[in-house]
């Protein structure tokens, strides 16, 4: 065998062409890189009219750097530019493999073709063949009677098939042309005129068609159009027919720029359902006016009450009562901030989902600032105004300002904090029909002192070893009462109660209720640490709050509790192994003798796509009211039980389900079951779902998709699955 090195100003561009047909973006060779041709026989010839030709035969391999080509025979002429090799040709660059017949390339215009193309891709992205492969230009490719899978080889199990595949890879761009998807030997999918992009990155064209069903609107057939405008913009269209509702049009509008961005989305629908013209719109936008100067817009409508309930997800169902109208800015300076909000509210009613409509707050400021006075003293400063509208309760506008001081002491085994604070609230009011103007105020010194011990000892149980602490807690909260019976209630509501909330100062969130206080909570905490890495293993924590005087300040100003004491609050948690977690919450009535709140969550997770969960929930004073959650109660009891999991089931199939039942109302709220397989380069997903509206009636809806790589066809329930399963994974996730 004899062995030549390549003149250097003639096979880079050689190795260049040839790169070329892997479809690789590679950067001009250097003439410098060293070039070696192998072959039985090698000769380099020079014709007397300055023709100069390369010819090699009998395992020819020519090399350069990671790029590798064997062939029966190759021959080069040099003064067309024009390469030929075959029988068999085969190269290889960086994991991927180019195999045909025959080549036939120019290299000046990049033109040519190879016969008989096989390309398998590296890392197992996909593969591809053909009759023929046409170079028309630089990376300008088309591959006539072709076909793609990424399947492995030795898996025909689904192709794309096409009279004529054209590959761009300037543009990033593929074009299948009179072309139709077979799966298993079937054709599932024809199309005329598909394209798709060659590096998943995003590219203009039809998106693949959904199909899905429910019990309101039918069969939903969904075809979207994706628009590449820009790197930094883009737009989907989303036209989809529904039997039982007729044509819904509806799109969205992605942007991106360096100081702001935002997306804007909306749709209409003619209802021949309701005869009704229905329609939403959404736009968020977020902006960077300077370093410190921010602002943020969301706006979201929808044409009635029931849209949701008709055209809406089971989680858009549960978290769309309240439909936000804000615009707000936020300046952040050195060691303080301000904000301002302009916000309004869509509420969205049903007979048997009732909703109280919150304030509009047109506009409200918030000031907050951390000056250091003092060395070792934490000061702070919180103020706020704000103007309050409703169409049938009390307006007007209310201003605060709270300063704040505390002097924590920390050891290595204790702390102690100290802290005094003066709240200052101004009112001014006027009924809803603007009659009755008045004004009021209040003025509360609040103090506190929170405290804690913290011991821990080694200990041991069987081979492990383990850190045992032991931390109890004292907070003490001294807020002096005054009648608040006359102030509106424009933000304020009562918290649950729990362990966070026993060491709070006031038990109402937002600022027109402060509770009245001389009272203490104790509480002790114990756990059980892993002393290898740290992990809590075990956490038990019991508290109470204990009233040396009765609270009297209430909500809504009803007759308040002579009770001098909270329920029992006791939390139990940690994990045990490292795939088994587990949270007991228990609120006791010790006057009454009863649990008062109960909530008990199991979750055993010992591998990727396997994870069961289990609650029960007990609540017999939650408020009364609906909640499309499905969590709702008319008689102020809520008695729950929710299973969920995802498991496999053997030879690539897992099973994935939800069941949430009532026990107080005897009622099923949701129920979903679903199989998912996996096949490597494709996947099955089946899975229905059934649930409780917003206007308390039943909604069916069934998913089916099948995924071809990143291809998908029918209705995927993804999205539902990982809302429904908490710890849910994705088995074959090309599809988000």
């Amino acid at each position: 065998m004899t062995r030549i090195p390549a003149p250097p100003f003639r096979y880079s561009a050689l190795l260049l062409a040839l790169s070329s047909a892997l479809a690789c973006a590679a950067e001009t060779t250097s003439s410098d890189v060293p070039m070696y041709v192998e072959a039985d026989r090698v000769d380099a010839l020079n014709q007397p009219d300055g023709t100069k030709t390369l010819k090699a035969e009998g395992n020819v391999i020519i090399q350069q750097e990671s790029t590798t080509l064997h062939s029966d025979w190759a021959t080069y002429d040099d003064t067309r530019k024009h390469l030929r090799a075959g029988e068999d040709v085969r190269m290889e660059k960086e994991g991927d493999v180019l195999t045909g017949k025959g080549l036939d390339y120019y290299l000046d215009s990049s033109t040519g073709e190879l016969s008989d193309p096989d390309y398998v891709v590296g890392q197992g992205l996909g593969r591809a063949d053909g009759v023929k492969m046409l170079f028309e230009g630089e990376k300008l490719y088309r591959i006539d009677s072709g076909r793609f899978t990424s399947c492995p080889v030795g898996n025909d199990d689904w192709y794309i098939n096409a009279s004529q595949l054209d590959l761009d890879y300037i543009d990033n761009m593929g074009v299948a042309r009179n072309g139709w998807i077979q799966f298993k030997g079937v054709p599932v999918m024809y199309s005329p005129w598909m394209n798709f992009p060659l590096t998943g990155s995003r590219q203009t064209g039809m998106l693949t068609p959904t199909v899905s069903f429910d019990s309101r609107s039918g069969i939903d057939l969904l075809t979207p159009f994706y628009w590449n405008i820009a790197p930094n913009y883009d737009a989907t269209l989303y036209p989809h027919y529904m039997t039982e509702r007729g044509l819904m049009t509806g799109g969205e509008f992605r942007y991106l720029q360096p100081s702001y961005s935002g997306v804007i989305s909306g749709s209409y629908i003619n209802d021949k359902e309701t005869e009704t013209n229905r329609s939403s719109f959404s736009w968020l936008h977020n902006q960077q006016f300077t370093d410190r100067l921010s602002g943020h817009i969301n706006i979201q409508k929808v044409s009635d009450d029931d849209y949701f309930n008709d055209f809406g997800s089971r989680d858009a169902i549960a978290q769309q009562n309240n439909l936000p109208r804000e615009a707000g800015l936020n300046y952040a300076g050195d060691g303080w901030n301000a904000s301002f909000l302009w916000q309004r509210y869509q509420t969205l009613q049903s007979d048997t989902n009732s909703v109280d409509i919150p304030y509009d707050r047109m506009p409200v400021i918030n000031f907050n600032a951390s000056p250091s006075w003092i060395k070792g003293v934490q000061t702070s400063v919180a103020a706020e105004a704000g103007d309050f509208y409703h169409p049938t309760k009390v307006n007007g506008t209310r201003s605060w300002i709270t300063p704040t001081a505390s002097m924590p002491f920390n050891t290595a085994y204790s702390f102690i904090v100290p802290k005094i604070s003066l709240d200052a609230t101004y009112y001014q009011l006027k009924d809803a029909d603007g009659t009755n103007a008045r004004t009021e105020s209040r003025v509360l010194p609040i103090a506190s002192i929170d405290s804690g011990l913290y011991f821990e000892r080694d200990t041991n149980w069987g081979s492990s070893d383990y850190i045992q602490t032991l931390e109890p807690r004292l907070f003490y909260v001294y807020v002096p009462y005054k009648d608040q019976s006359k102030l509106p209630n424009f933000d304020s509501s009562l918290t649950d109660l729990s362990i966070t909330q026993l060491f709070s100062e006031n038990k109402f969130v937002g600022h027109d209720r402060i509770n009245d206080a001389n009272e203490i909570t104790a509480a002790l905490t114990s756990r059980f640490l892993s002393a290898d890495d740290g992990s809590e293993l075990f956490r038990a924590t019991i508290g109470q709050r204990y009233y040396f005087e009765t609270p009297q300040v209430t909500l809504d100003n009803t007759p308040p509790s002579d009770s001098k004491k909270t329920d029992l609050l006791l939390s139990v948690g940690g994990q045990l192994w490292k795939q088994f977690k587990y949270d007991y919450t228990l609120q006791y009535d010790g006057v009454n003798g009863k649990t008062s709140r109960a909530d008990m969550s199991l979750q055993w997770a010992p591998d990727t796509a396997r994870v069961i969960n289990l609650r029960y929930t007990r609540n017999t004073n939650a408020p009364i009211s609906t909640d499309a959650a499905g969590s709702y109660t008319t008689d102020g009891i809520i008695e729950q039980v929710d299973l969920s999991g995802q498991w496999p089931l053997g030879r690539g199939w897992y099973g994935v389900g939800r069941y949430t039942y009532s026990i107080h109302d005897d009622q099923t709220f949701e129920a979903l079951a679903g199989v998912e397989y996996n096949a490597g380069c494709w996947a099955l997903r089946l899975a229905a779902q059934r649930y409780i509206a917003g206007d308390g009636q039943y909604n069916t809806t069934y998913f089916a998709v099948l995924e071809l790589g990143g291809l998908g066809l029918g209705s995927n329930p993804i999205g539902t699955l990982r809302d429904s399963i908490p710890g849910y994974s994705s088995t074959f996730d090309t599809l988000k």
